[in-house]
């Protein structure tokens, strides 16, 4: 795991894995990408974009220094 400075403290970066779902607010209908709803010619005010993003656990009990 790797390590960046922020507000001069080291601070380990997470690797985080997300999955977007795209799905019309009205029929439900869910697309695989941007280009389908819109070759279809979709009102972008009638699409829903869900992001669900999962990280790895974190250790909450660990002693610090």
């Amino acid at each position: 795991m790797s390590n960046i400075l922020v507000n001069g403290k080291e601070v380990p970066l997470l690797k985080a894995k997300s999955k977007t779902t795209i799905k019309n607010k009205e029929s439900g209908v869910v697309y695989k990408d941007d280009q389908e709803w819109k070759t279809l010619g979709i009102d972008p005010a009638q699409i829903q974009r869900d992001v669900k993003i999962t990280l790895p656990r974190l250790d909450l009990l660990a002693k610090s220094k």
